[in-house]
């Protein structure tokens, strides 16, 4: 039940256009390098900024900008770490349907660290995307209650919250997944495709039963 699960999470999170794969790539990139140098780096404290790593990558393929990273990240400091709630808000509308706001959110929750840290943005991102889901909950059992008519539900609430989450927890995920999803895709069986004589055989057959 669990391995069905994860294959279909895999799955939706795999589903979508091309542009979205090359962002998603982009940004999976980006994310996953810079929670690996968190955990590389031998404090807390002297972890890598989300704008130092992409500096960091962009100048590994010759993209140099004379310190551009270091100059924005210095602008940023002076400006508000909310965007670290208004990325834990956009992981909470993320969807199966809807996956860009997963994106976008990690973006804005590393743009936030570079005020806050990268725990207390996790932190705060995390906590504002339970808290929005807690509240919906809240206001569907009490909605239920007191109202004769009612679109919202508690189970819905919690089935698209933890949906939500798990599609934003994978997104640092989604590079590696992608490569190996195209690396193994050739070497998967896959079921005999029937002949277009056997295809309007079985249309003739299936009208007939209809009938």
């Amino acid at each position: 039940m669990v391995v069905r699960g994860l294959r279909r999470l895999v799955l939706v999170a795999l589903d979508r256009t091309r542009w979205q794969q090359f962002v998603a790539c982009c940004v999976s990139l980006w994310a996953l390098a810079w929670i690996a140098g968190q955990f590389i780096a031998p404090a807390p404290a002297h972890g890598p900024s989300a704008l130092g790593v992409l500096g960091e990558l962009a100048a590994r393929v010759g993209l140099t900008g004379g310190g551009w990273a270091e100059r924005v990240a210095e602008t940023w400091q002076h400006s508000g770490g909310g965007l670290a709630i208004f990325g834990g808000l956009l992981w909470a509308a993320t969807t199966e349907r809807g996956q860009l706001p997963a994106l976008l959110g990690w973006v804005a929750v590393m743009l936030g660290a570079e005020r806050l840290g990268y725990r207390p943005a996790m932190l705060v991102a995390v906590a504002s995307m339970a808290g929005f889901v807690v509240l919906l909950w809240i206001t569907a059992q009490i909605s239920r209650r007191f109202l004769d008519r009612t679109t919202l539900f508690p189970d819905d609430v919690v089935r698209a919250g933890v949906t939500a989450a798990a599609l934003s927890a994978v997104v640092p995920l989604f590079a590696p997944t992608l490569f190996l999803a195209r690396l193994g895709n050739p070497y998967l069986a896959k079921g005999p495709r029937p002949i277009p004589a056997q295809r309007c055989e079985q249309s003739r057959v299936h009208d007939q039963e209809r009938s």
